[in-house]
């Protein structure tokens, strides 16, 4: 009887403290851990799908590798990778990775340091070769061919019956909160979301081949278009992006040896410096740029980064409205012209011309070089802008009836914040408790940028008096993630306010300060100059900033039409009637 009963708890015991068990509960403690570090919520509320599709995994991992005292360590590794890799994503950027973001891969390893890839490597590397080489190869075949089948399914389905799965999805799980990709893997899953996310966009890439521009957009291009060319001596626009240009002044809880910005910066702009809400945070400065150039929300319906999937097709963005106005419409980028598909990008949204430094623009014409960018990586501000001033001096100069539109996109101050010592001496040492030596680097590089964009705004207006300049930040830094910018106690320390930037515009050779507005809000404000008012009249020019998410999706219309003619969909739509045709 005493056997029996030793036996019966025994078995009870392997039955509950098991691999499974063991698995679920370290997932469970290591995300409610990393939440608190700035990682995705916690796995527990995710009973629905996630934590069965995760112990589906672990069973078939295990399933897939050979037997041996470490099989339950080796199995589990790629899906503990695997979240690990969501929650590092989500700290150093602040939202969550999808399927389509692979792709940027090769563009995030261009510009990160050779210590960081090799950790990287050897981070992900090992478990992963570990688990490649205990895979059993011979044994078990069809068990395991029966095991992939449901995997198989759900991939299968989600690829090629989108539509049916986020039916099913919305049905049996619990709330999406379309705005917040966060709170929906709060109630949904890493896992999970991203399955939907990837269905969403199979099924948003379909419908857009079908999607047919809004006849009163046609008609307002037209009429903006209209209302452009009845300008009398139309006036130069010049727009300005700085890579993560962070303002120490709004870190409240930080402390600095002296004012981390130039003297002569700030009797420049006093207190005009106002504030624009990125798309992005630390990362994914094209979709800031999609904004800026064509003044709809960057939503991610189609991929991770907007620009990856323009074609060259002719996009009402913009550039396009002025370049149709008679304006000549200019791009100068101070990085690689495969970066972010950035010349197809250029191209279709409307830039004449496109310009890359000489050192990367083999084949390209150019007017400008990186110069020595020792032990910095990236062009400095004060070398880009002070030779697109004397390249725009000139241009003025020679064709004084011809508008221009002057759009520059800089590189330097990206992570790790790399400054050359030789050429620009430490000025600015943080002082107090909280000590962050990539924000140290940035509050030193902030001193030399903000000199350089009072030289260059200083000539601008010399040179071009009668025109709008705008300077404006992509994105924030990383730093050591959003808990940072909490802990210093940005602009009030809120999740927000990481996505709020650094706007300065100069009107007539006079800053002036606009109401905190959102980064596609610019177009709007560069054609309300360029009409002298007349455009804000017509539209409606009441930017909302309470209320991100919902401004955001306020411009989904926008959005479509955007995408569908940088997507190329008319084309699309062609090509399927001409192969329907020839079926027939």
């Amino acid at each position: 009887m005493t056997l029996t009963v030793r036996t019966y708890f025994s078995r009870l015991q392997s039955l509950i403290v098991n691999r499974y068990t063991v698995f679920l509960l370290f997932l469970l403690g290591y995300t409610e851990i990393l939440q608190q570090q700035g990682g995705l919520p916690s796995l527990l509320p995710t009973w629905r799908f996630e934590i069965p599709l995760l112990l589906y995994l672990y069973f078939f991992l295990n399933l897939l590798i050979r037997k041996s005292r470490l099989q339950p360590l080796i199995a589990a590794a790629p899906l503990v990778l695997f979240y690990g890799v969501f929650d590092a994503y989500h700290i150093m950027f602040g939202r969550m990775l999808r399927i389509t973001e692979i792709t940027e891969l090769p563009e995030m390893f261009q510009v990160l340091p050779f210590l960081a890839i090799a950790l990287i490597g050897i981070l992900l590397g090992i478990p992963f070769l570990a688990f490649l080489l205990s895979i059993d190869f011979r044994e078990r075949r069809l068990a395991k061919a029966i095991a992939a089948l449901p995997l198989f399914a759900l991939l299968l389905m989600v690829e090629i019956t989108p539509d049916f799965f986020m039916a099913a999805f919305q049905k049996t799980q619990q709330e999406i909160v379309f705005y917040s990709d966060t709170a929906s893997a709060r109630n949904n899953g890493r896992l999970s979301m991203m399955l939907y996310n990837e269905a969403r966009r199979k099924s948003y890439r379909a419908k857009i081949a079908g999607h047919q521009l809004n006849p009163a957009s046609r008609i307002d291009f037209e009429k903006v278009v209209a209302g452009l060319n009845e300008q009398q001596g139309k006036r130069n626009i010049h727009l300005i992006v700085l890579e993560s240009f962070l303002d120490p002044e709004l870190l409240k809880g930080a402390r600095f040896s002296r004012n981390p910005t130039h003297p002569a910066f700030s009797k420049l702009f006093s207190k005009k410096g106002g504030l624009s809400i990125s798309p992005v945070f630390a990362g994914g400065t094209a979709q800031a740029e999609f904004e800026v150039l064509c003044g709809a929300p960057a939503l991610r319906e189609f991929s991770g980064i907007e620009f990856d999937v323009f074609t060259g097709a002719k996009t009402n963005c913009l550039p396009q409205i002025l370049s149709q106005a008679g304006y000549e419409t200019n791009a100068t980028n101070s990085y690689k012209p495969d970066f972010f598909n950035s010349t197809k990008a250029y191209t279709g949204i409307g830039f004449e011309k496109r310009y890359y430094p000489q050192e990367f623009a083999s084949g390209y014409s150019t007017y400008f070089s990186a110069g020595d960018v020792t032990d910095e990586d990236y062009m400095f501000d004060g070398v880009l802008l002070s030779q697109n001033l004397e390249f725009i001096t000139k241009r003025i100069q020679e064709n004084p009836n011809l508008p221009i539109f002057n759009y520059v996109i800089g590189m330097y101050g990206h992570s790790p914040h790399d400054i050359n010592l030789a050429k620009r001496p430490k000025v600015i040492e943080m002082l107090g408790k909280f000590r962050d030596e990539g924000l140290e680097k940035a509050a030193n590089q902030h001193y030399y940028r903000t000199e350089a964009i009072a030289t260059f705004v200083k000539g601008m207006i010399a040179a071009d008096p009668q025109s709008l300049i705008i300077l404006v930040s992509d994105h924030l830094p990383s730093l050591s993630g959003i808990n940072a910018y909490k802990e210093l106690n940005y602009l009030g320390g809120t999740v927000d306010a990481t996505y709020l930037n650094r706007i300065l515009i100069i009107e007539n050779g006079r800053p002036v300060r606009y109401s905190t507005i959102h980064h596609f809000d610019i177009p709007r404000i560069i054609l309300n100059y360029a009409t002298r008012g007349k455009y804000c009249q017509e539209h409606d020019c009441n930017f909302m900033t309470q209320d991100t998410p919902f401004a955001r999706n306020g411009g989904r219309d926008d959005y479509l039409d955007i995408m569908s003619q940088a997507m190329d969909a008319a084309s699309y739509l062609r090509m399927i009637d001409s192969q329907t045709q020839c079926v027939q």
